[in-house]
């Protein structure tokens, strides 16, 4: 009888542990197999049950020391789309499931392993760029290549998408997209035997302009709908692509390929308003061995829709931290990497379009670490470092790719996993309580026009207030139903100057100012 009421309650302790089947392997095909696969840098394959098995032990410490998934961005401070982040209950999991003995579970319910052809996403791509056939041999040093390739566009078109396509995962570690019209890298890659030329920080070349970013696991890039990237005629791609050390006699032949259109986009731009050549406490200079901490801030004059962020230091480089004060002194947090990594870095995109107010301030912090107590420290002992591209000196930048904002940019989902869990912004009050979008045009003569959106059906009222809060004019209340939806205003004219427009509804009050003249 004690036996059986001992079985009674360990039962469900047992029925309930974790099991490959039951949770672990869509965690693992999800989050590791992109990389961890026969084609993948990774350097063991998680493809099935016996690979994890076999790495078990090296699984749990990674998951739980939160070194892999690879991804230095803090998710409690700012959540990005597409973000390779193991939640606690998943960590958890794998842990218990290592713990238990690696459990298979009922292996007719395990999820079908992920399959990983190479093949490209942009089927029909506008453009290829390719780099030639390049022999890798890194004994002990990483190597940063830079390939410069022509593109034969003669006119300005726009890139509406782009996608990385590695010519050896095993090998390429990462690759960051220019384009540049000078002769410098040309110049360059002559000066340097075999394809392309090595440089490290960047291209070598101050007109080069960052397209964007490829790290292992990323998919092909798609510009929200209207918007591209400019690339101006008789430009050339130059790829920076990062191997590792270690790798010996390897061959790459990484391509690009590109959606373009010749169709006018609103131009998406990849700019460094916070940057080590206006720093608050310049210039970037870290004698040896002592700490570091920068600052700097800029102010935006009018309103952008950001797309992505993307921090961007060399070795002595521990941390950094960049966020946005608007004029209503509101917390935008943009990203948060309490443990730099130089290794794994790149364009952050956030999960919905970002409104940045005119008048938000930029903010950057970024610490450095010139001692012995730095792993990455290129210097034993270490020497003084100065602002450079060298391997030995030291960058602070921090790169948006944004766009000039345009009513509804901020109800664009990338990801709509993300979304929902992002801290810091708010983000579902701005599709659950109703928006009101800058007026056009303003300053006006007493004529103009306002977008606004409603998440629900609601009775709405307009109102115009003067400074000191009196009626002036209202629009009386009508029923309206849900989504975007614009109010025309004509013949306004009780006066010159500043008002308020005022839009009431069941979800929420909202204004903006309106000048007339």
């Amino acid at each position: 009888m004690i036996k059986k009421l001992l079985l009674i309650l360990f039962l469900p302790l047992f029925t309930s542990a974790q099991t490959w089947s039951g949770e672990v392997a869509s965690i693992i095909y999800d989050k590791c197999s992109r990389c961890h696969n026969s084609n993948g840098i990774a350097p063991f394959e998680l493809m099935s049950f016996q690979d994890a098995v076999d790495n078990a032990s090296d699984i749990e410490s990674a998951v739980t020391d939160r070194v892999m998934p690879p991804w230095p961005p803090d998710p409690a401070y700012s959540g990005f789309a597409h973000q390779r982040v193991l939640s606690a209950q998943e960590i958890t999991d794998i842990t218990n499931w290592v713990a238990n003995g690696t459990p298979r579970g009922d292996s007719l319910q395990e999820p079908s392993a992920p399959v990983f052809t190479g093949i490209a996403q942009i089927s029909t791509p506008d453009l290829i760029v390719q780099i030639p056939a390049f022999t890798i041999n890194t004994p002990s040093d990483d190597l940063y290549r830079c390939f410069v390739l022509p593109t034969g566009i003669s006119l300005h078109k726009y890139i509406t998408a782009m996608e990385a396509v590695p010519g050896n995962r095993a090998v390429v570690h990462h690759v960051l997209i220019y384009a540049d019209t000078s002769s410098v890298p040309d110049q360059l890659d002559a000066a340097d035997p075999g394809p392309g030329y090595t440089s490290f920080g960047g291209t070598g070349s101050p007109n080069s302009k960052l397209l964007g970013v490829w790290v292992p696991g990323q998919e092909a890039e798609f510009l929200p709908s209207g918007m591209g990237i400019g690339l101006e005629a008789n430009s050339k791609i130059i790829l920076q692509i990062h191997y590792p050390r270690g790798i010996s006699n390897q061959v790459d032949s990484t391509q690009i390929r590109f959606q373009l259109t010749s169709n006018f986009q609103r131009e998406v731009y990849i700019t460094t308003p916070l940057h080590h050549g206006d720093l608050d406490n310049g210039p970037l200079y870290i004698p040896a061995n002592t700490t570091r901490t920068f600052t700097a801030h800029y102010q935006v004059t009018f309103d952008i829709t950001a797309l992505a962020v993307g921090p961007h230091m060399h070795l002595i480089g521990r941390s950094i931290q960049s966020y946005g004060v608007t004029p209503g002194n509101d917390t935008i947090p943009f990203i948060d990497i309490p443990e730099w990594d130089f290794h794994w870095q790149g364009m952050y995109h956030f999960p919905r379009l970002l409104k940045i107010p005119n008048g938000t301030t930029l903010y950057s912090s970024a610490y450095y670490d010139n001692t012995v107590n730095n792993p990455n420290n290129p210097n034993n002992p270490p020497q003084p470092v100065f602002l450079g591209e060298a391997t030995t000196d030291e960058m602070m930048l921090v790169f948006f790719s944004y766009t000039f904002y345009f009513p509804g940019d901020e109800n664009v989902i990338i990801d709509t996993s993300v979304v929902a869990s992002v801290p810091g912004i708010n983000y579902s009050q701005i599709v659950s309580t109703a928006q009101l979008y800058a007026p056009y045009p303003n300053p006006t003569t007493g004529d103009f026009q306002v977008d606004y959106f409603l998440p629900k059906n609601s009775t709405v009222k307009f109102r115009i207030l003067d400074l000191q809060g009196k009626e002036v004019w209202n629009s009386g209340t009508k029923n309206v139903p849900a989504g975007y939806q614009k109010q025309w205003i004509g013949n306004f004219h009780s006066g010159k100057g500043e008002f308020l427009l005022q839009l009431q509804s069941e979800t929420g009050t909202r204004i903006q100012k309106i000048l007339i003249r």
